[in-house]
């Protein structure tokens, strides 16, 4: 079976299917909670009478959402080839476009890299690991505090191996952070990579200092869309506690990051794990708040800056 054979099956024949099972999985949630109907009437209600000054600072929150990861970009192009803010957040956009149809976000890099000189592509497409790893290693630490949350009052055995899963890789994944210079020394020494070893000896360029501020700046992103997601469905009529609700999202939103997806399941996937982690634990009785808030914050913080993203796309092309 050759490559294009296993595309058509990937995205035209098992992602579809994942969707309806998923879509299947999600509407037995709601109305294992009550009447469809019923709860749509509440959702809607909510929707109405719903604080407008709230729902004003959820929609404020996500370009602040895109501006930090765009400084986080231009912190990390600083030492590769330093852009103005304007065209890193330009850049930053063009790769949520890329990464949005593109298996698990690895398209990124690819919309980020236009907007450089060839000469420095490879390199940025190696300092784009080390602000997606900055961003896995904060959404470990809060997808672990709500594991412990879970372990302590939804005990059972596969929370506790998951745990523990979680412990393991967050702890080698802070030792690849800090110590990344040791990757581009490791490199050194394999003569297949010689090719690229000049590209990927740009890791021995970022100090502990550096690392720490972007660290930063991704605890401060999380925080920001984690909030986004509580006020929304909260507004909505979800009724979530909000220390309760900030460890649980924290960990929907690492089950999100470590679970492969597609663009086609996607919203599936969101929808089911918001579902499983609020709703069936009895967190929230209300099922249509909290998928409405797992969907508008995906189409907040994804969907429109892919869609401007996909329009500096052109602009690109037109400078070059």
């Amino acid at each position: 079976m050759n490559k294009t054979t296993k595309k058509i099956i990937l995205n035209y024949i098992l992602a579809p299917l994942l969707l309806a099972v998923l879509l299947w999985l999600i509407y037995r949630q709601i109305t294992a909670k009550g009447s469809f109907a019923d709860q749509w009437a509440d959702f809607k209600a909510h929707w109405h009478a719903g604080n407008k000054v709230l729902l004003g600072i959820v929609l404020l929150l996500a370009p602040l959402n895109w501006m930090l990861e765009a400084k986080k970009w231009q912190q990390l192009l600083r030492k590769i080839e330093p852009l103005p803010f304007r065209r890193a957040f330009a850049s930053t956009l063009t790769g949520i476009a890329f990464s949005l149809v593109t298996p698990n976000k690895i398209g990124d890099f690819a919309g980020r890299i236009l907007y450089l000189d060839d000469k420095n592509k490879l390199r940025a497409a190696i300092a784009t690991l080390v602000g997606n790893l900055a961003q896995t290693l904060v959404t470990f630490a809060f997808g672990i505090a709500g594991l412990i949350y879970f372990n302590l009052f939804h005990p059972g055995p596969w929370q506790g191996i998951v745990l523990v899963a979680a412990l393991l890789a967050a702890a080698l994944l802070v030792f690849l952070y800090l110590r990344i210079d040791l990757i581009a020394r490791w490199s050194e020494k394999r003569a297949w990579l010689r090719k690229v070893i000049i590209s990927i000896r740009i890791l021995k360029r970022y100090s502990r200092g550096d690392l720490l501020q972007l660290l930063w700046i991704s605890l401060i992103r999380f925080c920001v869309y984690n909030l986004q997601f509580l006020v929304l469905a909260n507004v909505l009529g979800a009724g979530i506690p909000w220390h309760t609700g900030f460890l649980v999202s924290g960990l929907m939103f690492w089950m999100i990051t470590v679970i492969p997806s597609i663009f086609v399941a996607d919203l599936g996937v969101r929808g089911f794990i918001a579902g499983l982690l609020f709703t069936d634990t009895g967190i929230s009785a209300n099922s249509m708040a909290i998928l409405a808030g797992s969907y508008m914050i995906w189409f907040l913080n994804l969907v429109i800056p892919a869609i401007i993203g996909s329009l500096l796309i052109l602009t690109v092309r037109i400078i070059r």
